[in-house]
């Protein structure tokens, strides 16, 4: 007998199985990361439920310091403009700058200035850290191994010494014009050891290396629908082999091309600052660490420095160059 009340409907078993139309919930795993983590912060997107897997530096971080550069060399024409008009320096006209070592140094101080201005408190913003920690410099790892970045500096000037006696090199290249007088040439080492590897760094292993190695992994992760690889404990991205040797390939190529008219745009000395940089973004990619590399940089600046140093009795003799 069926105890339900007339109009009453019956009651449904409560173990029925799920209709295949039912939602099955969220799934296990999400997509990769969408573009916003390579273009992010100019994508105004929500962010996705994995926005935590945020790669930095990546393309967008790399135009926006570009674009900071560009407010640099403005910054730089206005001071040439400036110094021709006042005579700084003596300078009567714009030819006069080409062998003015002094006002080379100079402006080429006021564009990195300028940009690193701009940059420190936009990114540190943008990446909710310190600008350097941003930029992966880990200082402290430098320190740990600076004995074996001494050798791997020490290796580079070897490669540079054997290059320079197999490859073909200019007798006398646009650079030789700035060691014009014993106090340019201190002040050539200064620079070179000091601000020039810090900032060349700063961009090509800083920037550009990191923004090419995420751009090749992310265009991998969506090729082959995989996740995005998890950051290191330190948030910073862990890229594939193919995107470190992708990108230290593409780096090095700009890297050798803004030196090539320092050196006559002679194949042979442009070959060698390839290799250089190859080296010099394997440092910065093993170690995990700008520190390293900037270190391997400064100390390979020095001992060509110092070759040069003994070569001239103490840059008292420039024409033996």
């Amino acid at each position: 007998m069926n105890d339900q009340e007339p109009g009453q409907l019956p009651e449904l078993p409560q173990d029925l199985p799920a209709s295949p139309l039912a939602d099955p919930g969220p799934p296990s795993q999400t997509l990769p990361a969408p573009v916003t983590d390579l273009l992010y912060p100019f994508s105004f997107a929500s962010q996705p439920a994995n926005a935590a897997i945020r790669r930095t530096p990546n393309f967008a971080d790399l135009l926006i310091f570009i674009f900071m550069l560009l407010i640099g060399f403005l910054a730089m024409l206005g001071f040439a403009a400036a110094a021709v008009h006042f005579h700084w320096l003596g300078l009567k006209n714009f030819s006069q700058m080409q062998s003015n070592t002094r006002f080379a140094l100079g402006t080429e101080a006021i564009l990195y200035g300028v940009a690193i201005a701009c940059a420190v408190p936009i990114f540190r913003i943008a990446w909710s850290k310190a600008f350097l920690s941003g930029l992966h410099w880990n200082g402290h790892t430098a320190s740990r191994l600076y004995l074996r970045l001494a050798g791997v500096a020490v290796l580079c000037n070897i490669v540079a010494m054997v290059g320079n006696a197999v490859l073909p090199f200019p007798e006398h290249a646009p650079i030789d014009k700035m060691f014009s007088t014993a106090s340019d040439a201190y002040l050539l080492m200064a620079f070179g050891v000091t601000v020039a590897p810090f900032f060349e760094e700063m961009i090509f292993r800083g920037f550009f290396l990191p923004a090419v190695a995420t751009a090749w992994d992310w265009a991998s992760e969506r090729l082959n629908h995989r996740m995005p690889r998890p950051l290191d404990a330190e948030a910073n991205p862990v890229w594939s082999l193919g995107a470190q040797i992708f990108s230290a390939l593409v780096v090095s190529a700009p890297f050798a091309l803004l030196h090539a008219e320092q050196v006559g745009n002679a194949w042979g000395p442009v070959l060698l600052l390839y290799c250089v940089s190859l080296i010099l973004c394997a440092v910065r990619l093993r170690a995990r660490s700008l520190a390293a590399s900037t270190l391997v940089h400064a100390t390979y600046n020095f001992l060509l420095f110092a070759v040069m140093f003994v070569e001239t009795g103490a840059f008292r003799h420039l024409d033996k160059m």
